[in-house]
């Protein structure tokens, strides 16, 4: 099989208006779509069909339930593509832990018969209004991308997304800043691939039991520190676009 885990670190740093960063440890699940039914056989504690420990639940993600979500990510890719996009899709992100799901992003990497990762498809919810948008970015260009999408209240919608994603490997590493006249925001997911099979699913479940509460409560902390340094707050607005 080719779906792994991978574990590392997130990284988010504000360098304006006001210094603020801060790193905690992650894991996250990266599955090849055509392998689900595999999984549920094969990986004690994960499951696509019922309640698990781990659990992929279709309809946590892009598209209708009712289809394919690997068919889905690549409809949605061509709907944002100028060029035909097409390959085999693997997704990097959460699942519903015990129950529990929430992603703030979702990354799907579209893999070409050569087997480079031509595109990734960023799937984008935000807190608390939990809607979701898609940016698409083309592996070979990683063009400057205009922010469409409300996410942190913290950061103004007149901004440039510049995106650096190296080609995943035993090693993945990617990160996002925000422009304006300068460099505002930058995150980056620092990380590396271990098997995914019934013990090392236990292992990293053991060391970070709820990455949902982990995510949700860490946002939260977080929105609470800028409150108290004074960073401007940009409410949401009326014609955010959701997809």
């Amino acid at each position: 099989m080719e779906s792994a885990l991978y574990t590392g670190e997130v990284f988010h740093q504000r360098v304006v208006p006001k210094n603020h960063q801060f790193t905690y440890k992650i894991f996250l699940f990266w599955l090849k779509l055509s392998e689900i039914d595999t999984l549920n056989q094969s990986v004690s504690g994960f499951s696509s069909q019922r309640f698990a420990p781990a659990r992929f639940k279709r309809s946590d993600f892009l598209g209708s339930e009712n289809i394919d979500l690997e068919q889905a990510v690549l409809e949605r890719c061509n709907q944002l593509s100028e060029e035909p996009v097409h390959g085999e899709v693997f997704m990097l992100g959460q699942l519903r832990v015990f129950g529990l799901y929430f992603s703030p992003v979702n990354f799907y990497f579209v893999r070409a018969a050569n087997g480079v990762y031509t595109h990734m498809l960023a799937e984008v919810s935000n807190t608390p209004w939990n809607k979701r948008h898609h940016y698409l970015v083309d592996l070979n260009k990683q063009s400057p991308t205009q922010k469409m999408f409300h996410v942190s209240p913290f950061n103004p919608m007149d901004m440039i997304y510049q995106w650096s994603v190296q080609q995943p490997n035993q090693h993945l590493r990617l990160t996002l800043s925000c422009y304006q006249k300068q460099r505002h925001f930058t995150a980056a997911l620092n990380m590396t691939k271990m098997s995914l099979n019934s013990t090392t699913l236990r292992r990293v479940m053991l060391s970070i039991p709820s990455m949902t509460i982990k995510t949700v409560v860490g946002i939260y902390w977080q929105a609470l520190k800028l409150f108290f340094k004074r960073v401007p707050f940009y409410s949401y607005p009326s014609n955010n676009k959701e997809h």
